[in-house]
This record gives structure tokens, sequence and C-alpha cells, in this order.
């Protein structure tokens, strides 16, 4: 088991985190992080002076140049290379830390290089904070502090007790096999495309196919674009990329600009879907901007707004799709739902607007590049016809 932390500042606390740990009988490794001092209540394996050679710069640099935020980023990048050196040679089995503010970031940082399925735990004082940039797609367990880190004492005991037991009861876990399947999907799905991506996953379960859903709020989006980066995947059918919409449009669902690129850059097969791209998305009504007021708003639940996308948008975003669609080195296949992008884009809904529509599909015609089929579909994109039509499409482009 891997303890890492600043055992400069907090050595009695992670002290006793490395009692609990040896009480369970796990054997520990440790990793100094804190650039002022080490201790002497624990054996340390690996020093900050180490730490900081793996991030570029020496202990004494960061010691004489006081900069707290270069300190942490440096001690965060060396102590990052030396967790993967530690993984690739099997040496650790699981990974626990413990900071404030400067210690989570650093023990995230290398956390992040670990896989899914590997025990990682961070007792944190910004566990309760958004912390989604710093974990990404990994499966890391934050444990509140709910008190600081300074001292140890009756609460935090207890806190650390809990985190070392649920550590080591994660790296004595024997996974089941399971039968392998024909391949790994994965797919993107919002509420007003849930219909259609559960037939496509039905379809595909029949013919022993995994396909994993990912919603497309924002961090579903990154999720799935960081999952296909690791290779994880067979192929992808984003069905609902509104995220794109949010990231151009200022809406609450962005996921960032590196949004339908993973899959391409690899080279594995996709269905692309102009999904919900009829809206932008919002919190509650009072949080929509006050230069969107005036215009098509639908609220789908107290808290979410949505907001009809109009032509010159849709040009722009077409012409946003084609030019990532351009760089693919592998299959791809489009389809235009032509009943409308989303449930409520459907007609005599509230987005029904097929000449809006229609300047999407031209502009991503006029820049896709021509050896990449477009097919339209005469249907809305919530149907079992859609779904039968993109899975088509799919297993064409797998198979």
């Amino acid at each position: 088991m891997l303890l890492i932390g600043c055992f400069d500042t907090k050595a009695d606390e992670f002290y006793y985190l490395y009692q609990c740990l040896k009480e369970e009988g796990i054997p520990v490794f440790t990793i100094n992080i804190g650039i002022f001092g080490s201790t002497d209540l624990f054996p340390v394996d690996i020093e900050a002076i180490e730490v900081a050679r793996k991030g570029g710069v020496s202990l004494e640099e960061l010691q004489e140049a006081s900069d707290r935020g270069w300190a942490i980023d440096i001690m965060g990048k060396g102590s990052a290379e030396i967790i993967k050196e530690l993984y690739k040679s099997n040496e650790i089995g699981g990974i626990i830390g413990m900071g404030g503010g400067g210690g989570t970031y650093m023990i995230l940082k290398g956390m992040k290089h670990l896989p899914i399925g590997f025990p990682k735990v961070c007792i944190s004082t910004l566990a309760t904070k958004d912390l989604s940039s710093h974990i990404g797609s990994k499966d890391i367990i934050l444990f509140p502090s709910i008190v600081d880190i300074a001292g140890v004492n009756f609460i935090n005991r207890k806190i650390m007790q809990q985190a070392a037991k649920t550590v080591g009861a994660l790296s004595t876990i024997k996974y089941k096999e399971v039968n392998k399947k024909r391949g790994h999907f994965a797919i993107s799905v919002f509420g007003n495309t849930t219909k259609c991506a559960d037939e496509c996953i039905s379809f595909l379960a029949e013919m022993d196919y995994e396909t994993v859903s990912f919603h497309a709020v924002g961090t579903g989006g990154r999720s799935m674009e960081e999952l296909i980066n690791q290779g994880i995947f067979d192929g992808v059918i984003d069905l609902t990329i509104t995220e794109l919409a949010d990231e151009m449009y200022g809406g609450i669902c962005s996921a960032g600009p590196d949004r339908l690129k993973a899959a391409g850059a690899r080279g594995i097969p996709q269905v692309v879907v102009p999904g919900c791209l009829d809206m932008v998305n919002f919190g509650s009504i009072e949080t929509v901007p006050k230069m969107y007021k005036d215009r098509l708003l639908f609220q789908w639940a107290p808290d979410v707004t949505l907001m009809r996308t109009n032509e010159e948008e849709n040009r722009k975003l077409g012409k946003h799709i084609a030019m990532r669609l351009n760089q693919s080195s592998g299959s791809v296949i489009v389809l235009f739902p032509m009943g409308g992008l989303s449930e409520i884009g459907g007609f005599g809904k509230a987005f029904y607007a097929p000449e809006i529509d229609r300047v999407l599909f031209d502009s991503i015609r006029k820049y896709l590049r021509k050896e990449i089929e477009i097919r339209e579909v005469d249907t809305n994109i919530n149907t079992k016809e859609f779904a039968r039509e993109t899975i088509e499409a799919f297993l064409q482009v797998v198979e």
C-alpha cells in the first residue's frame, strides 16, 4: 500500500494513519511530498528530494523560491511520475493519501494515472467541493476530513481508521471473471435521447456487445473522451453531442474543448448524431444569461432550462462538428434525424423547427470530408426506428 502526503507539516497525522494501515496487516510504502522536512516517526521510502527531481527541479530551488503554487505543481508532477513507475513495476496494490488544498491537489494528480479498479482513497478537507477537474474519469474515493488536518483528535481518528479499512478491503478484492463480450462500446445519452439510446444498447446486447452509456452533462462527455483515449472502447455511438453547444454558447453542460476528438484520434469506428444540438442547457430560469432572456426557453425541470438554438448558432456548430470529424483516422458515419434532434424537437413539440435543423445539416455537409458518409433518416431521433438505423450504420463501421 502506498501512503503519500506532506510528512513535513503533518507527521503526527500520517503516523496515526500509518499505524491504522499496519494494524490491518497491510505492508506500507511511503512517499513524502512535503518540501520543508520529513519525519522519523515511521519509515519514509521516497523522500521529497527525489520527488522534486522527478518533477524537473531540485528541492533546494523549491525551498529557496518560497513559491507555494510552483512547489505544489512540481511535487505533483514528480509524485505522479513515481506513482506510475511503482504501478508499472507492480510494487503497489493500492494508494491512500491525506491533505488540505495543496496536498489534495498533489495526491489526486498522481492517482489520476492509476487505472479504474485500482484502490485509491484520499482524505481531504476539500472532499465536499467540486473536484471533478482534478479527478477526471477515475474512481477515486474521497473521505471528508470533517475537521482540518491539524493534529490527531477524536474526530479525525475515526476518519483515518475508516479510510485505512476501506483501502485495505479494496486491495483484497478478487474480481469475478465474466463472460468476455465481442466488443465494448461507448454511447452518449441525454434525457431527450434516452429512448433511442436504450434501444441501441438492447440491440447490441442481443449480439453479445457491451455498451457503456455516458450522460452528456459535461462530466459525462469528459469521462467518455478520457476513457476512449485510454483505449478501452472498440467503437463509439455519439448520439448526444449537446455539450458542444454548451461549450460554444455558455451552457452549463460543457465538456471542454476536447469533446468529439478522442475517437477520431484513436481511429476507432464511430457513428455521430447531432443529438440535442437544438438546445443549450442552463439551470433554473433565473440563471439564464440576460442576453438570452428573449429566446425560446423550455423548462425541462425546476433546475433545468433549455434554450432553442437558432440558425446562426447551428451554422457555426455544423462547421465545428465537421472540422473535428475531418480529423478522424477511423471509419465514421454521420446520421441526420430529419424528424427532430431531441424528444422535444419532434413534430408538434416545443423545439420543433425543421428549417433550423436543416441549417445545421447543411453546414455539416458543406464542411465535412466527402469520404465521410452522411445518411438522412426520416424520423425523430428518439424513436425505435432511428435506433435501428443507428445500429445498422454502427455495425457497418465496426464489422
